[in-house]
């Protein structure tokens, strides 16, 4: 349904510069390559985000590993993008095209993105141990989230404020599956590819050890707030 609603959106009301964007197109299959990683985004970290909290009597086992909560959370909701990616496939028969050859990379997109929204709810989940009100800001927050991902739009789209895409972690994530997926997306150098995936791979090393850091200074405590 937000795949239609915003296929009419930006297809019919406020269509996109096709002649300025040409690797936008078919247009729709650019929608849903960015609306299943985005899905897989926003559903895993709001569900991880309280996975502490929901897991008192776990939590309080001597020598459990807490930061299997929220990333299993996200391993779950991980199982869910592999069984939706498939659906890619009827757009591609619909549309007479073929993925780029860099389909094969496609594995490291979604681990990459995988690294860092396992980071960020093991982040999130800590805060909401001694921060309750961190679920619902989470909730608050992806609405713009969504509107400042590269989703519905291209990165090159955003005008004077396309370097500020690179506050955003997953904005590299985002161009790396459309490499992937799109017949005919910009190249790993003059398009800018390479450089946005390698922000994002910044990210992933820079939340990771934030969340591993904070993890085991916590993990003495933890319990205690719980």
């Amino acid at each position: 349904m937000l795949m239609l609603v915003l296929l009419v959106v930006f297809g019919q009301v406020v269509p996109l510069d096709r002649e300025r964007f040409p690797h936008t197109n078919p247009y729709s299959l650019f929608l849903l390559s960015g609306l299943f990683p985005w899905h897989f985004a926003s559903v895993a970290f709001s569900s991880a985000t309280p996975s502490f909290p929901n897991s008192r009597k776990l939590i309080l086992l001597a020598g459990f590993p807490r930061e299997v909560l929220p990333l299993g959370v996200v391993a779950a909701h991980l199982v869910n993008l592999l069984l939706t990616l498939p659906l890619l496939i009827p757009l591609y028969l619909w549309h007479q095209v073929a993925p780029s050859g860099w389909i094969v990379l496609l594995p490291l997109a979604i681990v990459l993105q995988g690294v860092i929204l396992g980071a960020m709810s093991v982040l999130a989940a800590l805060s909401c141990v001694r921060f309750s009100d961190t679920f619902f800001l989470v909730q608050a927050l992806l609405l713009p989230w969504f509107y400042a991902s590269p989703i519905f739009y291209p990165r090159g789209a955003a005008g004077r404020f396309t370097p500020w895409l690179a506050l955003n972690p997953l904005t590299g994530v985002f161009e790396f599956y459309r490499k992937c997926l799109m017949p005919e997306w910009p190249g790993w150098f003059d398009g800018g590819v390479l450089a946005a995936v390698l922000i994002s791979v910044g990210w992933a090393v820079l939340l990771a050890s934030l969340a591993w850091m904070l993890l085991r200074r916590m993990e003495a405590t933890l319990a205690d707030w719980m």
